[in-house]
């Protein structure tokens, strides 16, 4: 558990004098002071904010809360919740959206995080996109494609449908995916030092989809990866970003509000779509092999 408060000059100065004997080096430009024990570890961020970590650190975090006059808790704000072995790692993370859509295109998104981006992510609140509404993906998304360097592929419902009659299943897919996204940002950040992707199938599997391909080497696959590194999280907000926008050209071509996911809402506009443009429309704008498909038919 992680525990946080926000410090004034005056003391901070009493706190450094305080820890000074267990003070190390920083390279994070957004850390002012790192203190570091075995049971515990401190970090001042240049914001003022102070960070407690370790087995200890609620202990700590209690005696100035106590010297400064606040409340003392038994858990207080995370300022991340991502304290980790991949933390101090600059990380190369990809993630998908779509896959679960009649309408709407596949989207892969690699996103390149370093401890560097943390502080901005963390005042952006950054968590799981399956916790966060559409609006504020939009909201989140216009922020971090102008900070975070990323890639993004779309696949076109025309191109998917074609893909599914060559014989590809929607795992090679998104693998083929995943390795030109991972690709294009090692090119970009050579240095990166781990790559994390969202688990989809079996790491054996998921390379011999790639076997006629260069593909990237030395993934980690995780199962619920957006809550393991900030990479992750931050690619599957921005594939949902991109996700949504595709989603509303597709509306305003239509003249149709087009509803996501597979399930009677989705049923029942694509009806209307039907009746109002035919069924050959649908190799444009929906996935062919979903259920929803045999259903007009």
């Amino acid at each position: 558990m992680n525990y946080v408060f926000t410090i004034n000059e005056k003391y901070l100065e009493k706190l450094e004098n305080y820890y000074h004997k267990i003070r190390v080096n920083t390279t994070n430009p957004t850390q002012k002071y790192l203190f570091k024990t075995d049971e515990f570890t401190i970090t001042v961020y240049n914001s003022l904010k102070v960070m407690f970590q370790g087995d200890k650190a609620l202990n700590e975090y209690n005696m100035w809360a106590n010297i400064l006059g606040l409340e003392v808790e038994e858990e207080s704000e995370k300022i991340f919740s991502y304290d980790n072995q991949y933390q101090s790692y600059s990380v190369i993370g990809s993630d998908e959206v779509g896959t679960g859509d009649f309408f709407g295109p596949v989207v892969v998104a690699a996103a390149y995080v370093t401890p560097h981006d943390y502080l901005f992510l963390e005042e952006l609140n950054i968590k799981d996109s399956k916790k966060i509404n559409d609006k504020q993906i939009r909201f989140l998304g216009e922020k971090l494609i102008n900070r975070i360097s990323h890639h993004v592929l779309v696949t076109s419902n025309e191109k998917y449908n074609e893909l599914i009659d060559k014989g590809f299943n929607l795992n090679k897919i998104k693998a083929y995916l995943h390795n030109h996204a991972l690709k294009k940002m090692i090119n970009k950040h050579p240095k990166y030092q781990k790559i994390i992707v969202d688990k989809f199938c079996s790491e054996e599997n998921y390379y011999s989809y790639l076997q006629t391909e260069e593909s990237v080497k030395n993934i980690d696959f995780l199962i619920q990866a957006e809550s393991v590194h900030m990479s992750v999280a931050v690619a599957a907000i921005i594939a949902r970003y991109r996700f949504l926008q595709e989603f509303d050209i597709m509306s305003e071509k239509l003249s149709i509000i087009v509803p996501k996911g597979a399930g009677p809402a989705v049923d029942a506009i694509a009806q209307v779509i039907k009746l109002k443009y035919g069924i050959e429309i649908f190799k444009k704008i929906a996935k062919l092999n979903f259920k929803n498909y045999q259903k007009l038919k």
